[in-house]
């Protein structure tokens, strides 16, 4: 079987609200849980160690049927009904810009056994 990579979307941006921004992803699996979202894996939020007030959303996409490749599958979630709703009231609580970053997956590691020894 070929190698069908995924596809990953970052999103980094100051928030001074964490709580709320984890509420709102929250939301999200909400909403989109009665739903088929073709292609979305799942979201990570994550906070910055070293810069206070710094996060960033990790999405991750896969090519479901082989119609569209992961990278699509992302750009068709982006115009869901779901999303457009969502989105402005998400952006609402960045401190500025977000700055976007997309990446093709190359190789990925399994995980076996404990994932504390491995």
């Amino acid at each position: 079987m070929a190698h069908r990579p995924r596809f990953t979307q970052g999103i980094r941006f100051k928030c001074s609200n964490p709580d709320a921004l984890v509420e709102m992803m929250r939301e999200y699996d909400a909403a989109t849980a009665s739903v088929d979202v073709m292609g979305f894996i799942g979201a990570r939020v994550l906070a910055d160690r070293d810069v206070a007030g710094q996060y960033m959303v990790v999405a991750e996409f896969a090519e479901v049927d082989g119609d569209l490749t992961a990278a699509e599958e992302a750009k068709r979630n982006e115009q869901r009904n779901e999303i457009e709703g969502w989105w402005p009231r998400f952006m609402a609580l960045m401190d500025g810009e977000p700055e976007w970053s997309n990446y093709d997956e190359l190789y990925r590691t399994g995980v076996t056994g404990n994932l504390r020894t491995g």
